[in-house]
């Protein structure tokens, strides 16, 4: 799963403390969750605003229509209920992981959002076989892999009351996260994917500008 949450500047202790504190742990010790990673865009739009990239991992994307999970949705503390109204541009969605290629996790990656055109296994394809490994041997990726939404999944959230009380947009686009070399520049190598995907006969359309995004915590199911 993927979360895109902007937060005012005045409120991001509050954030920080709920999220590292009480929200993941309270999420990664669902059954089915794996890791949670919370980043940080390198360069924010305004002084005021931070944004911020969730991306959860778990077994299969079904765990976050599973009851348990909905459960959790569906009695949130007292701190999320606080918290959750402080979101901003907040958008989600439930995914299938569907191309991953390299090993490892960096500190820093680089999020393309992207929308394929006609059959979306020609961008699989694509970068399962030539994006993806090449850069690897050029040593300028660590890993890289392709987030596909489930729009029937993302919207089971919607029917609990942490869901009915956050104003949320589901996103249709997939994502391709690149996990960086030491040194590499995140637009760069962005802008070669998108080169080398069209290339290799992927179909796009014109992609959303890539976000370069600083790792700040991540936690593991015990």
């Amino acid at each position: 799963m993927i979360n895109w949450i902007t937060i005012d500047r005045d409120d991001v202790p509050l954030y920080e403390d709920w999220y590292n504190y009480q929200h993941l742990p309270e999420r990664v010790s669902t059954p089915g969750f794996l890791r949670a990673r919370r980043f940080i865009a390198t360069r924010q739009r305004t002084r005021e605003k931070f944004d911020y990239l969730t991306v959860y991992e778990t077994v299969d994307p079904a765990v976050l229509a599973s009851a348990e999970y909905l459960r959790r949705l569906d009695n949130p503390t007292d701190l999320t209920r606080r918290v959750v109204p402080l979101f901003q541009d907040f958008r989600r969605a439930a995914c299938a992981v569907s191309v991953v290629r390299g090993g490892g996790s960096s500190g820093r990656a680089v999020a393309l959002e992207v929308d394929p055109v006609g059959n979306p296994a020609t961008l699989r394809q694509a970068l399962a076989e030539t994006v993806f490994p090449a850069l690897i041997a050029e040593h300028r990726l660590h890993t890289g892999s392709l987030y596909e939404p489930d729009g029937a999944v993302s919207a089971a959230k919607h029917t609990t009351r942490e869901g009915q009380s956050t104003q949320q947009e589901q996103r249709a686009s997939c994502m391709i996260l690149a996990e960086l070399q030491t040194g590499v520049d995140a637009v760069e190598l962005a802008r070669d994917m998108v080169v080398r995907a069209t290339a290799a006969g992927a179909e796009l359309s014109p992609p959303r500008t890539a976000r370069e995004f600083e790792l700040l915590f991540e936690l593991r199911s015990r």
